[in-house]
């Protein structure tokens, strides 16, 4: 009987503070949680307006790597039909050379650009609204880093693409 006495208090209190964290709809970046220097703590800084939103579901996984100045990196995510998809790439700022643009392009299956977005200069990350309406299946994403004019180092820079959708 003490057993139960002692274990039930802790249980509830558990049980309270998990209602608790799964009924708020707030968004809080801690700093011993995310380091502000880090791409993930840029795109989730975007997405902190949306995540706030009732209808909007952030996908639990992410792309994560480096993105080539030279190159790019594209990636294929399936969108369907009259869903509104929002894209967040972010990039560590600290590798970020000093006057570049990050750049979202999606391309439908016919090698059409069916969206994009341009970050202002120096910004570490960039969000892409897209509305849906042109069909299910299959889309590629390709991520860019617009470099000022000049010599560049050929480095890779960490970053990451979060999507979700309403």
């Amino acid at each position: 009987m003490s057993y139960f006495l002692t274990i039930f208090p802790r249980f509830f209190l558990g049980a309270v503070i998990l209602i608790l964290s799964l009924s708020t709809t707030e968004v809080i970046l801690a700093d011993d949680m995310i380091d502000e220097t880090s791409p993930e703590h840029q795109a989730l800084l975007l997405a902190k307006e949306s995540l706030s939103e009732p209808n909007f579901t952030l996908r639990e996984d992410y792309w994560k790597g480096e993105v080539a100045p030279r190159t790019g990196r594209a990636v294929r995510l399936q969108f369907f039909k009259r869903n509104e998809y929002r894209l967040f790439f972010g990039v560590a700022p600290t590798a970020l050379p000093k006057g570049s643009r990050l750049h979202l392009h999606i391309i439908d299956q016919e090698n059409a650009e069916v969206s994009t977005v341009a970050g202002e200069p120096d910004a570490p990350a960039v969000k892409l609204v897209f509305e849906n309406n042109v069909g299910s299946g299959l889309y590629l994403v390709l991520m860019r880093i617009e470099m000022p004019p000049g010599p560049f180092p050929d480095t890779e820079i960490p970053a990451v693409l979060f999507y979700g959708w309403r």
